[in-house]
C-alpha cells in the first residue's frame, strides 16, 4: 500500500509533528509511506519538498497565489483576540504534484495558509483521508470558531472580522468549500470526539464519513525521566512543587487560557512552596502572578520537552477550545498529571481524577481546586504513561489508520 501524507511541514509545530510521527509509524508497520511538504525540517529522504515536484511555472503560480492569499487577509482585518486564519482560495497546481506519486491513498493533514487550495482537492485521483486538527476544514476561514456556530449553516457576519457583513470573507470562503467538496468522496478523521461532533454538525462536512483517530505519541521519546536530574538540567529548584504551562506563543495566545491560570495561582495561598514554569514563547513575557516564575523560552527538540515535563509536578493547560491537546498528551506520557478545562478535545485525554483534573470551563476557582487536588495526590508516573500510550501510541494509531486505508479500497 502506498500512502502520501500532505502537510505544510514535517516539524516545528504540533500538527506537523503529529503528521510526521504517523508517517514514521506507518513505515515501521510496512506501509510504503511518503510525505509531501512545503517546508522540510528533517533530513528524512521519504519527505519531499513541494518545490521538487512542481515545474517552474507551477512554483511561480504558488508564489503568486501565496501573495494573493496574504493580501486578501490583510484587506480583511480581524478583531482583537482572533486566532489564525486561512482562506486557500487561490489556485496553483498542487494536485498534479500529489498525483505524480501514484499513491493508493492521499492523506491530508494541516494544509492551511493556501498550501492546498480548496478547488484542488477534487483533482486528486486517489481516495482522500483528512486528519482534522482544528476547525478550518468546515469554517469560513478561522481555525478555531470560539463561541460562533455559523459554520453549522452558512458563515457570514463573522465575529472575528472587523468589517463583518452577511457576504463577508467568511461567507465567501465557506461557500467555496461547500461548492467544491459537496460531492467529493472525502473521509475525515478528527483527532477528538469534540471535533468530530463539530464536523458532524457542519454544513461542509456533515454528510462525509467521519472516523475519530487521535494524534500518535512516541513512548520511546516521551517517557518518565528522573525528576531531580531533569530539574538540574533546567536549573529549577529541587525543593519546590512546580506547575508547568506551555504554548506556542507562550501566554499571549488567549485561547490557551493563561489568564485563568494566573487567577487560579492567586487562590492557592502557597507561594512559598509552589512555583510556576512557562515555556513556548521566544521572548520573556510580563507575567502577573504572585509567585516565582521560571521562563524557559521555546524548546526546539522533543528530548528537552520530555525532560521538562518530567521535571514538573503538574501540567496545567486551561485552554478554552482545543482539538485534542498535544502538550497534554506529551505530559501524560512523561508521567506528569494534567489539569485542564472540560468541554472540548482534552476530555478525551484526561479522565477526571484519574489522569488529573477536569475543571469547569473558564472557572479559575475550580481550576485552583484541581491544581490543589493534583499536587496533594500521589501519582504512579508509569501508570499515567501506560494509560495514554495504550490509547495513542504510534503503533496503535498506525494500525487504526491502516484499517481505515484498507476499508477505502473495499468500497
Amino acid at each position: 500500500m502506498k500512502v502520501l501524507h500532505v502537510s505544510i511541514s514535517d516539524g516545528g509545530g504540533g500538527a506537523a509533528l503529529g503528521a510526521y510521527r504517523l508517517h514514521r509509524g506507518l513505515r515501521g508497520s510496512g506501509v510504503q509511506s511518503e510525505m509531501l511538504v512545503l517546508r522540510k525540517v528533517t533530513e528524512d529522504p521519504s519527505v519531499h519538498r513541494l518545490s521538487s515536484r512542481l515545474k517552474r511555472w507551477g512554483r511561480a503560480r504558488r508564489r503568486l497565489a501565496e501573495g494573493r492569499h496574504q493580501r486578501r487577509l490583510g484587506d480583511n482585518p480581524r478583531a482583537p483576540g482572533s486566532g489564525h486564519w486561512s482562506l486557500n482560495l487561490f489556485n496553483y497546481p498542487i494536485a498534479s504534484a500529489i498525483n505524480s506519486f501514484g499513491s493508493d491513498v492521499v492523506h491530508l493533514h494541516w494544509v492551511g495558509d493556501n498550501f492546498a487550495p480548496i478547488g484542488q482537492l477534487e483533482k486528486i485521483r486517489a481516495p482522500i483521508v483528512w486528519t482534522l486538527r482544528d476547525m478550518w476544514a468546515f469554517s469560513g476561514g478561522c481555525h478555531y470558531a470560539g463561541d460562533c456556530f455559523n459554520y453549522q449553516a452558512a458563515c457570514g457576519n463573522c465575529p472575528q472580522l472587523v468589517n463583518r457583513a452577511e457576504d463577508d470573507l467568511s461567507a465567501k470562503t465557506h461557500a467555496a468549500k461547500r461548492r467544491a467538496w459537496a460531492k467529493l468522496p472525502l473521509t475525515v478523521a478528527p483527532i477528538s470526539e469534540w471535533l468530530a461532533e463539530c464536523a458532524r454538525n457542519s454544513s461542509v462536512l456533515g454528510e462525509k464519513r467521519i472516523e475519530v483517530i487521535g494524534n500518535p505519541i512516541d513512548p520511546t521519546v516521551f517517557k518518565p525521566l528522573n525528576r531531580r536530574t531533569a530539574r538540574q538540567a533546567f536549573n529549577l529548584p529541587l525543593g519546590k512543587q512546580l506547575i508547568l504551562f506551555g504554548a506556542i506563543g507562550g501566554t499571549s495566545d488567549r485561547r490557551k487560557g493563561f489568564r485563568y491560570l494566573a487567577e487560579a495561582l492567586g487562590k492557592l495561598n502557597n507561594a512559598d512552596s509552589v512555583e510556576l514554569v512557562v515555556f513556548g514563547s521566544a521572548r520573556k513575557e510580563a507575567l502577573d502572578v504572585d509567585r516565582p516564575a521560571h521562563q524557559l523560552g521555546r524548546l526546539h527538540d522533543e528530548v528537552s520537552l520530555s525532560m521538562l515535563y518530567s521535571a514538573c509536578d503538574v501540567y496545567v493547560l486551561p485552554t478554552t477550545q482545543e482539538a485534542l491537546g498535544k502538550t497534554l498528551m506529551e505530559a501524560l506520557a512523561c508521567g506528569t498529571p494534567c489539569v485542564t478545562f472540560e468541554g472540548t478535545g482534552p476530555k478525551d485525554l484526561v479522565a477526571h481524577q484519574v489522569d488529573g483534573y477536569l475543571a469547569r470551563m473558564k472557572d479559575s476557582a475550580d481550576l485552583a481546586a484541581g491544581i490543589k487536588w493534583t499536587l496533594a495526590r500521589g501519582w504512579s508516573r508509569e501508570e499515567l504513561q501506560r494509560r495514554i500510550v495504550q490509547r495513542y501510541g504510534v503503533k496503535q494509531i498506525s494500525e487504526r489508520y491502516i484499517h481505515l486505508y484498507k476499508s477505502l479500497s473495499e468500497v
